[in-house]
């Protein structure tokens, strides 16, 4: 048996979907979020198997999510457009489903997951390429001393087969999508998807300007303008010239406080 958690802004997809996993037996829904605040806390506490998630929800996409999920727990993007099915896979989500979710495809998504499950639990953040802990190449280990803010860095893109060059100065901050991250750069403001892990960003990145907040981030101080603590659970962090501004969790904004004091 694995467990899942379901999420998903309208109360009667939940329900559906819901309906449709009663009829596999090997599935224990455990938690039901209908939205990426309750998902997040959900996820604080318990480690689901798989996460069914819905990617067009109010206040963000479910790929805001993604930086909340367990390196083990896998993600099925349940969407009512297609276009979204190359997105998902970028992300390395194991399946996509489009609703209204057909029962059959249904069923060989659950087919999918119980592989991943059998193949055991605590084997899957080891061999898994959403892993983020994979070393980098020798090419890059190499080069991994010799940058600085002015130097440019190349990573390979998520959506095409192509690569990216960004000036490391241009960096605001980088968030974990597993294997994949979203780098926000300044001048002109703009968010880049890289198909590259947090890992190998922070190898890369030079010490003091670069700093590690939490699992998933890495922020260039220098680049902050404000930060409001807008509530125990939320801390909204804003950059120069109109760069794409960062909103972190407890955890991830406790840690920056500890980094700013001094006490880190």
């Amino acid at each position: 048996m694995f467990t899942a958690l379901l999420v998903d802004d309208e109360p009667l997809a939940n329900a559906r979907m819901r309906e449709l996993l009663a009829a596999h037996p090997e599935i224990d829904v455990i938690g039901v979020a209908g939205g990426l605040d309750v998902a997040r806390a959900f996820l604080k506490t318990r480690s689901p198997d798989v996460v069914f998630l819905d990617v067009e929800m109010p206040g963000g996409s479910g790929l805001d999510l993604l930086a909340s999920v367990p390196d083990a727990t896998q993600v099925v993007f349940v969407t009512a457009r297609k276009k979204y099915a190359v997105q998902a896979f970028q992300v390395a989500a194991l399946d996509y489903l489009v609703k209204p979710v057909d029962p059959e495809r249904l069923a060989d998504t659950v087919a999918r997951i119980s592989n991943h499950v059998a193949s055991g639990r605590g084997q899957t953040e080891n061999t898994s390429p959403l892993a983020d802990n994979d070393e980098l190449d020798a090419d890059q280990a190499a080069s991994a001393t010799a940058l600085g803010l002015d130097d440019a860095v190349s990573a390979p893109l998520a959506d095409t087969p192509t690569s990216g060059v960004v000036t490391v100065g241009d960096i605001c901050w980088i968030e974990s999508l597993r294997n994949f991250t979203r780098v926000a750069l300044k001048g002109p403001p703009r968010l880049v998807l890289f198909r590259r892990r947090l890992s190998e960003w922070d190898k890369v990145l030079p010490d003091g300007p670069f700093a590690r907040v939490g699992r998933s981030y890495l922020v260039q101080l220098a680049m902050m303008e404000q930060i409001e603590w807008k509530s125990r659970e939320q801390t909204l962090v804003t950059f120069v010239e109109g760069a794409e501004p960062l909103t972190l969790g407890r955890l991830p904004a406790t840690r920056l406080r500890e980094i700013l004091s001094g006490e880190a």
